[in-house]
């Protein structure tokens, strides 16, 4: 009997799909307004090369808004991978 078989490769596959989205969204959502901050700067600094080139109050709606679609792509994710066989009827 292995430890690590393919069925259970599989299933952490499946599950860090599902969870994965969630925990990025509920970042997005919950983190602090001085670690959006740093995440703006870091990102603008990335792309155009000055820190303030996106306004604040654009930047922390679009973290809310992808953070509300990675919590419903989570959820989506969870059930039709992992859920759907215990709601199906035989």
């Amino acid at each position: 009997m292995d430890l690590l078989n393919i069925g259970f490769a599989i299933l952490l596959i499946k599950m860090v799909i599902c969870v994965l989205p969630g925990v990025l969204g509920i970042f997005f959502i919950a983190s602090s307004e001085e670690t959006k901050r740093s995440m703006r700067s870091t990102l603008c600094n990335q792309l155009f090369g000055i820190s303030n080139a996106i306004p604040f109050s654009k930047f922390k709606s679009f973290l809310h808004i992808s953070g509300a679609i990675l919590l419903l792509l989570s959820s989506v994710a969870t059930y039709l991978i992992l859920l759907r066989g215990f709601f199906e009827a035989a």
